[in-house]
Order: structure tokens, then sequence, then C-alpha cells
């Protein structure tokens, strides 16, 4: 496998911050909020399925554990 490198701009990276430190700052709710909104333009836009298709929420999974008593 050959290593992959990418050369920027101090402009691309500073940008990429910018990006970061704001979406950093908004409340939980914002964020999530702008996820959904992503993922419903990924599915109406890309796969072609229509807004009423596409389900509310995120796809989630639950995974039961046992732990060890100490």
């Amino acid at each position: 496998m050959e290593p992959v490198v990418r050369v920027t701009s101090f402009e691309e990276l500073e940008a990429a911050n910018a990006s970061l430190t704001f979406w950093l700052s908004r409340p939980p709710l914002e964020r999530i909020a702008e996820v959904e909104r992503l993922r419903r333009e990924y599915f109406e836009r890309l796969r072609g399925t229509r807004p009423d298709e596409v389900s509310e929420g995120l796809r989630g999974s639950l995974r039961i554990v046992e732990r060890a008593e100490r």
C-alpha cells in the first residue's frame, strides 16, 4: 500500500479549522440537527429517495456486553 500525501495551503488549513471551531461552538442539538439535514440531503440527491421515504433519525444499534465483576 502506498502512503497518501496531501499538500494544502495555509488558507485551506485555516478554513478547515474555522469550520471545526464554529461547529464545536454550537450546542449539541444544533449539531445533531445539521447531521440530520445532511443525511436527508444525501438520500434525496444522491440516492434519489423522496423526502417522505426517508426515515427520521439516525440508525442506531445496541449491543449488550457482560462485564466481569471486580
